[in-house]
């Protein structure tokens, strides 16, 4: 399911929804393969996640589980390694949603419980000269 077909279904903001693909995570979120997409409400308290084909609905992580976050750089994506607790919970995103409302206030979330390393990789990612950036 788009996100945009999820929103328009559950009456979401779409400022409030987030697209992520699931590396590692498996303990926190089920996977079936290397990379499992997700759609991801962010609401006060914590993350919903959600994916239809997995029959994973509503599926709560609270932002008070993240202990750790980075950005990193790979494969050219940009990948925020998160630990959750205690397990790996590593995501990436398209580059248009990674400069979406719905990141920043995702940002903004996990950053109010663990600082978020690395944010100039962030910065790099999603900036103007991001093309430059990733050829070097």
């Amino acid at each position: 399911m788009t996100l945009k077909k999820y929103c328009e279904q559950n009456n979401l903001d779409q400022n409030k929804v987030f697209n992520m693909v699931l590396a590692r995570g498996g303990d926190i979120l089920p996977t079936v393969t290397a990379f499992t997409g997700y759609i991801a409400e962010i609401r006060d308290e914590c993350l919903v996640c959600t994916n239809d084909k997995l029959n994973v609905f509503n599926k709560e992580i609270p932002f008070s589980s993240f202990q750790s976050a980075e950005f990193g750089i790979g494969s050219g994506q940009l990948w925020l390694q998160c630990i959750v607790d205690g397990n790996e919970f590593i995501f990436c995103s398209p580059r248009k949603s990674w400069k979406s409302p719905a990141a920043k206030l995702l940002l903004e979330k996990i950053g109010e419980k663990t600082e978020i390393l690395s944010m100039k990789e962030y910065d790099k990612y999603t900036g103007k000269l991001f093309f430059i950036y990733m050829f070097k």
